[in-house]
C-alpha cells in the first residue's frame, strides 16, 4: 500500500474511532449519509503494450473488447478446469487495462501470466503502490440528499471513478495517493459523506454478492458457483481462453448444480473462508466463501446448492455449530 495513503488512513481511522465510539452514533450516520471507504483488500495490476488486449482477451472470462474507460467488467481468471483463480474488476485507460483484484493473489496471478507472454509485446506492472483506492456509497435514502450522479462526475473530472454494478450506487476511485485524499477530503468536508472503515466496504460487497476469492477460495469454483455470469462477468461469444471449455458446457448444458448466495449468522466468530456449511443431517453441502461481522450478526457469502435446499436446517462447521439464515434482497 503506498505509505502516505496509508498514514493518512490511520489519522482518518482514529478520527472515526474518536468520532463515533458510541455504537449508537454509528448506526445513526450509516442511516443518514453516504460513505467513504478505503478499499485496502484489492490492488491494481496494470497491462500494457501493443499486445495487451488480444493477451487478456485469451486468459479472462470477460470480453476484453467491449472496454471502455467508462465501461468496465467483471471477469476471472480460470485454471484448465475452469476454476476461478481470481477475479477482477477491469477497465481500459490511456495506456492499457487496469484490473482490480485482490491483494493477496496479484503477485501469484502476475506470476501465472508472466508464463503465457512468451514474445508477446505485454508487460504486467505492479501497481498497488501507485494507485489507491476510495471506496464510495451514494445512500438512497430520503433522509439524505446524495451527490447527484452527474454532478458527481462533474465534480470528481479529474478523478477516475468506476460504478459498481451493484443494487446501490457504489463506486470505486482509483488514483494516486494525493487524488485520493484530495477526493475523500471532498466528499467529508464539502459532501457531508461519513467517512467509514474497510470493513464497512465489505460489507457493502456481501451485500451486492460480489465474490471476491482469496488464497482459501482460489481454484475452488467455476465462474458460474460464484454468479459471475449474473453480473456480466462471463461472454459465451468472444471465443476460446483458458478453461473456456468446461465454462461454456456448464452454461450450455445448464448445469450448474451451485450458486452464491447471501445469508447471515449470530456466530461469536468470524467464519474463516472455506469453512464448511452443513445441512440437516451433518453434511457438507457448500462452503463460505467470504464472510464479515456487522455489529451483532455476521453478514457472509455461501456457495450452496441451487436446488432441492434446506434452508431452515443450515450450520457453519465450526465447533459451536452456528446456524445460518439465507437472505433475499
Amino acid at each position: 500500500m503506498n505509505q502516505a495513503w496509508k498514514s493518512f488512513l490511520i489519522e482518518q481511522q482514529t478520527r472515526i474511532n474518536t468520532k463515533t465510539a458510541d455504537i449508537e452514533k454509528i448506526d445513526d450516520l450509516d442511516k443518514q449519509t453516504g460513505q467513504v471507504c478505503p478499499v485496502i483488500d484489492l490492488a491494481v495490476l496494470k497491462v500494457t503494450g501493443n499486445d495487451a488486449g488480444r493477451f487478456l482477451q485469451g486468459q479472462v472470462t470477460c470480453n476484453i473488447n467491449e472496454l471502455t474507460e467508462q465501461k468496465c467488467s467483471f471477469g476471472a481468471f480460470c485454471n484448465v478446469k475452469g476454476r476461478v483463480i481470481a477475479n477482477f474488476l477491469v477497465f481500459k485507460s490511456n495506456d492499457g487495462f487496469l484490473l482490480i483484484l485482490p491483494s493477496e493473489l496479484l503477485d501469484s496471478i502476475t506470476e501465472k501470466l508472466q508464463k503465457y507472454i512468451l514474445r508477446a509485446d505485454v508487460q504486467l506492472i505492479d501497481s498497488r503502490d501507485e494507485y489507491c483506492l476510495v471506496g464510495i456509497n451514494q445512500s438512497s435514502l430520503d433522509s439524505f440528499s446524495p451527490v447527484p450522479e452527474h454532478e458527481l462526475h462533474m465534480l470528481a473530472e479529474p478523478f477516475r471513478l468506476i460504478k459498481l454494478p451493484s443494487s446501490k450506487s457504489r463506486y470505486i476511485a482509483v488514483e494516486s495517493a494525493a487524488k485520493a485524499i484530495e477526493l475523500w477530503s471532498l466528499l467529508t468536508q464539502e459532501h457531508d459523506y461519513h467517512a467509514s472503515t474497510p470493513e464497512q466496504w465489505r460489507i457493502f460487497d456481501i451485500e451486492d454478492k460480489i465474490p471476491w476469492v482469496d488464497k482459501e477460495t482460489s481454484e475452488e469454483f467455476i465462474p458460474q458457483m460464484l454468479n459471475l455470469d449474473q453480473l456480466g462477468g462471463i461472454s459465451f461469444n468472444k471465443g476460446c481462453y483458458t478453461g473456456q471449455e468446461i465454462v461454456a458446457r456448464t452454461h450450455y448444458l445448464g448445469k450448474t448444480k451451485r450458486m452464491l448466495f447471501l445469508a447471515e449468522s449470530d456466530a461469536a466468530e468470524t467464519p474463516p473462508p472455506n469453512t464448511a456449511i452443513l445441512d440437516g443431517s451433518g453434511q457438507t453441502i457448500g462452503k463460505v466463501l467470504r464472510a464479515q461481522k456487522e455489529r451483532n450478526n455476521i453478514k457472509l457469502l455461501a456457495v450452496l446448492p441451487n436446488s432441492e435446499l434446506d434452508s431452515e436446517n443450515l450450520t457453519l462447521d465450526i465447533t459451536t455449530k452456528d446456524k445460518i439464515r439465507l437472505i433475499t434482497l
